[in-house]
């Protein structure tokens, strides 16, 4: 009998081969890459913390494994374009395509939410500050904002698959969705 885990890591192999695929020179390598990604996946599985975080878990072990190969490489051999570090024209239309879906989406949230949310994130108020603003309470003003910005989250997570750095700072994405995050 396969566990939930199981068949969340078969579904995504396909997906996982892909992405390496599109980060080295030949197919051998990505099926190479893949197999030892998911023997590090099963192998660590009870590193998995949040089983509804297991795709970005596995793609941070992708990630990981790919950069590992290039390091087994010749030390003077250069990270393809695709691991180096964007250009900052590139973080520029990232983080432009983000500010914008971010509008977008916070237009779509119920009144409740987005004013709290747009005082908080766009304008930078204290929460204190815009708890006087709407002549709300201090804890209603942090709820509100706090679960606006959860519903934000799900819908560009909806719309994008996101890969973080470790101090949380977006480093890549790829839309899921056609016309969203533009």
């Amino acid at each position: 009998m396969t566990t939930a885990f199981d068949t969340g890591v078969l579904q995504m192999a396909p997906r996982l081969r892909a992405f390496l695929r599109r980060r080295v020179r030949d197919d051998a390598t990505a099926d190479d890459l893949t197999q030892e990604t998911l023997l590090k996946v099963y192998r660590s599985r009870a590193a998995l913390r949040d089983d509804a975080r297991l795709e970005a878990w596995l793609y941070r072990v992708a990630r990981t494994t790919l950069i590992d190969h290039y390091r087994r490489r010749k030390p003077t051999e250069e990270l393809p374009p695709a691991l180096a570090a964007e250009s900052r024209d590139e973080v520029a239309a990232m983080r432009a395509a983000m500010a914008a879906s971010m509008h977008h989406f916070l237009a779509e949230l119920p009144e409740a939410y987005r004013e709290p949310v747009r005082l908080a994130e766009l304008e930078g108020l204290p929460l204190a500050k815009i708890a006087l603003r709407m002549n709300l309470s201090l804890t209603a003003v942090k709820s509100r904002v706090r679960r606006g910005r959860q519903m934000l989250k799900a819908k560009l997570q909806a719309c994008c698959r996101f890969e973080f750095d470790r101090l949380g700072q977006v480093i890549g994405w790829e839309r899921r969705k056609l016309l969203c995050c533009e």
